[in-house]
């Protein structure tokens, strides 16, 4: 098998991203019934999306006889109002880093909050996974148009980005794709796949380890499933949230008790002759799908050998160009929210399980102050928690990301509130410079460089002035 390089040099036809901060948003809910929100509950945060900011009110809605900038007041690149539908916030603040993925670069998309404060409904929809499976297809149909804040059953930033990603596919007929996903999630500290049913004898999942190598970097070996249409990507995600850690607490009828990354690795090529030729289908532009799903692919670009670690991976196969391969990740990520006690009444297990989550949560935000204050000397310890370590490619730059925090503006949780705000003015501070991936193998290597060869001598005024 020859060998692959990667490289974060720029492809052809495009171009790295250049350093730019992390993209903050703000998603304000309605009140919920817990909060008064049928009988006139005390609102005390106002999203100003013309200025793309939060204030802070008196409980009757006048504003405060000062405001101190970064206490009761703040801005921000996104602010959504109550009033906001998720189709809003994807397109404003998440589809153009979906798109980005689908040229080369990485990407990660939060969403963090306290508890009960929407993150889920934002990433998932409405009810579960399967009820928002709806709310898109693989033929590019639109979804979640409409502006209300309840959602009515659409879907969530996972199925718009799903929605994205394949439409986008459908539209490039010149390149050959492969898209792969996984699921896990990080529980009480201990990282699990969300994707293997299979338990160990105690009747648990098997804990993943986290591991590093020079060539992968930071990874974790978790299972891995070729998809090749939005159905079967949400069919992906459906199956692995029935295994995600859920209860019941004071605050939230459904609390996740778990951090989830939902990772969609995309891998593509330009088209090659014998592409055309027969096997993968042209309508999809889908390594490894034919018109029949049901009939076997003897072009599928997936190489399954034992014990080769790059298993699932495309082959280099020469394209129109010199036959490089982009691999980009986006990283979905679904943070359980922080807990107070004295809001949740949370005993026994609920109570460790709030306790972790929010021990994780607190070292994300140091390891976000760190690297925002953008000093060399600065020591960044993302081994403190499985959620930086595991984001930690990502958070150390090589991504485009964007932080969606999901607030309340009941006076409940006034400090709650102004915990998440804060958080979110921390994260504008930290800068990423996401370059274009590729896999190389010698021969496209030798490619390019004669590529490069043949444009200098143009360059030059032809072979002969190049040699003197």
């Amino acid at each position: 098998m020859a060998s692959a390089t990667c490289t974060g040099d720029a492809a052809v036809g495009g171009s790295n991203g250049g350093e730019e901060g992390i993209k903050v948003a703000i998603r304000m809910r309605p009140l919920n019934t817990r909060e008064g929100g049928s009988s006139g509950g005390a609102r005390v945060w106002k999203a100003l999306q013309k200025h793309n900011s939060i204030t802070q009110t008196r409980a009757d809605g006048k504003p405060l006889p000062e405001r101190v900038e970064n206490r009761h007041f703040f801005t921000f690149d996104k602010v959504f109002g109550e009033k906001s539908s998720t189709a809003d916030v994807y397109n404003q603040s998440a589809r153009p880093i979906v798109g980005s993925v689908m040229s080369g670069l990485n990407g990660t998309i939060f969403a963090y909050g306290q508890t009960s404060s929407g993150k889920t409904y934002t990433m998932q929809g409405a009810g579960t996974l399967a009820d928002g499976a709806g709310a898109g297809s693989s033929d590019g149909t639109n979804i979640d148009t409409g502006g209300g804040g309840d959602g009515g059953g659409s879907g969530g930033i996972l199925h718009m980005a799903a929605n994205t990603i394949f439409s986008h596919i459908a539209s490039s007929p010149d390149r050959v794709f492969l898209v792969r996903v996984s699921f896990i999630e990080i529980y009480n500290e201990e990282v699990r796949d969300l994707l293997v049913s299979g338990d160990d004898a105690d009747g648990q999942q098997s804990v993943l380890a986290i591991r590093e190598d020079p060539r992968r970097g930071v990874f974790v070996n978790a299972n891995e499933s070729i998809v090749t249409d939005m159905s079967g990507l949400i069919g992906t995600l459906f199956a692995g949230e029935k295994n995600r850690h859920m209860a019941s607490t004071g605050m939230n009828e459904r609390s996740s008790r778990s951090h989830t990354i939902f990772r969609i690795t995309v891998e593509s090529r330009s088209r090659a002759k014998s592409d055309d030729d027969g096997g993968t289908s042209a309508g999809s532009g889908t390594a490894g799908s034919t018109s029949n799903p049901d009939e076997k692919n003897d072009e599928t670009e997936v190489d399954l050998d034992d014990g080769d670690a790059d298993a699932g991976r495309m082959s280099l196969k020469d394209g129109k160009d010199d036959g490089a391969v982009l691999v980009s990740t986006l990283n979905l990520v679904d943070l359980a929210g922080s807990e107070s006690v004295r809001h949740t009444g949370a005993t026994g297990d609920r109570q460790k399980e709030g306790g972790k989550i929010n021990q994780s949560l607190l070292t994300l935000s140091r390891v976000i102050v760190a690297l925002g204050q953008q000093s060399s000397n600065t020591h960044i310890n993302f081994r403190d928690s499985k959620l930086t370590r595991i984001l930690q490619p990502s958070l150390s730059g090589n991504a485009r990301m964007a932080v969606i925090c999901c607030a309340t503006p009941s006076e409940l949780y006034l400090e709650e509130t102004r915990s998440t705000l804060l958080f979110a003015s921390r994260a504008k501070l930290v800068k990423t410079n996401a370059r274009i991936n590729e896999v190389l193998d010698d021969r496209s290597v030798i490619k390019r460089l004669q590529k490069e060869l043949a444009e200098a001598r143009r360059a030059a005024g032809g072979k002969g002035a190049l040699q003197q």
